[in-house]
């Protein structure tokens, strides 16, 4: 039996189809690539990038809730600022998180209109924001509110006395201490601007969350802290969050 050799045309075609083939295959990884990027960045959940610490692209992301007029979301809060050298290195970097914080007015408009320091923690807190100076101002608030209040026993419970002297101006000050010009905040704190934008967020908040402070790290999500607890149960609640 004769073989039949291929000719140059039959033996052009396989060339052809081959690097068809390897295009394709070339192809489908850069789009996998792209996809599994896509899947892991959290740009278009996040709120607002100022207010996170860590990688977008982080393995695990944390979403907290809270409320400046909060005192259980201050002393979650304040433990992480009291331990913050600790919280980067084993949570931020080791175990590769992205820690976003949601600022809300929850407690003005789901609780008691009389509630000013809700509004006005929230507003100034969005105002500085906008002068990328969040994580100075958050922290400055949770100092001066612990410098001034709940040190003392005073707006640190339902059951404990409660803040009577606070105004707007509280608020003003504490951006002031972080560098920012106090009438230009207290301007942007009552600009309609800013309050329909933490209404909004209080809004959406609500939605994906249940009183505060709330908690989204990973699938656990609860809500609620208690006044006496310390770092190690922010760790539980941070350790509850890791994927396995």
């Amino acid at each position: 039996m004769t073989e039949t050799k291929p000719t140059k045309d039959t033996a052009k075609i396989f060339r052809i189809i081959g690097l068809v083939v390897v295009g394709v295959l070339f192809l489908a990884v850069i789009i996998g690539a792209i996809i599994s990027s896509s899947d892991t960045s959290h740009d278009s959940k996040v709120w607002d990038s100022r207010t996170t610490i860590g990688n977008m692209d982080a393995k695990n992301y944390y979403i907290m809730y809270t409320d400046m007029a909060c005192p259980y979301c201050s002393v979650f809060s304040r433990e992480i600022m009291n331990h913050q050298e600790e919280f980067e290195r084993d949570y931020i970097k080791g175990q590769d998180i992205l820690f976003e914080v949601r600022v809300t007015d929850y407690l003005y408009e789901y609780g008691e209109k009389s509630i000013g320091m809700s509004r006005w923690g929230a507003t100034g807190t969005y105002c500085a924001t906008q002068k990328d100076k969040f994580w100075d101002y958050y922290h400055q608030a949770l100092k001066s509110l612990w410098e001034d209040y709940h040190s003392k026993g005073i707006g640190v419970s339902k059951t404990s006395p409660q803040i009577q002297d606070m105004t707007e101006d509280y608020w003003v000050e504490i951006g002031k201490a972080v560098g920012m010009d106090g009438d230009e905040l207290a301007s942007c704190m009552d600009s309609d601007e800013t309050i329909t934008a933490i209404e909004e967020n209080t809004a959406k908040a609500l939605k994906e969350s249940e009183g505060m402070p709330s908690f989204a790290f990973g699938k656990f999500k609860t809500s609620g802290f208690n006044d006496t607890w310390g770092w190690d149960y922010v760790k539980k609640y941070l350790n509850a969050g890791l994927k396995k």
